[in-house]
């Protein structure tokens, strides 16, 4: 049995435990390209400054999200996909931390992926 993110760092061990590719859907990547690029074409370039969003600027994400995302699940993975994108070095470890105990596993491997490109 599978306990911590540590066991998910394998990705093909990944692709054939859940039977897939390991990417997200076309909706939630198109949803998450056009929420970061407004974003960014509006100086929101971490995730403190998307904490501290004016009303109209969320109003504008949530239009692009209903645009494109008609699910809860997909949802979830546009947030994560935005915050994965926005989120610094610190923000992305706690991050890892919240998702392991909800043990979201999949999540914490994407996330510590990224962590170690960043170094």
């Amino acid at each position: 049995m599978i306990y911590r993110y540590n066991d998910f760092i394998n990705e093909e061990l990944f692709k054939r435990i859940f039977n897939m590719k390991g990417k997200p859907t076309k909706k939630v990547t198109v949803a998450v390209d056009k929420i970061l690029t407004f974003l960014r074409e509006n100086s929101i370039n971490d995730w403190n400054d998307f904490m501290k969003m004016k009303p109209f600027d969320k109003d504008i994400v949530n239009k692009l999200i209903d645009s494109e995302i008609k699910n809860m699940n997909d949802l979830g993975e546009v947030r994560f996909g935005v915050r994965l994108e926005l989120s610094d070095r610190p923000q992305l470890i706690e991050y890892k931390k919240e998702l392991e105990d909800a043990e979201e596993y999949e999540k914490c491997a994407l996330i510590v992926k990224k962590l170690n490109r960043q170094i």
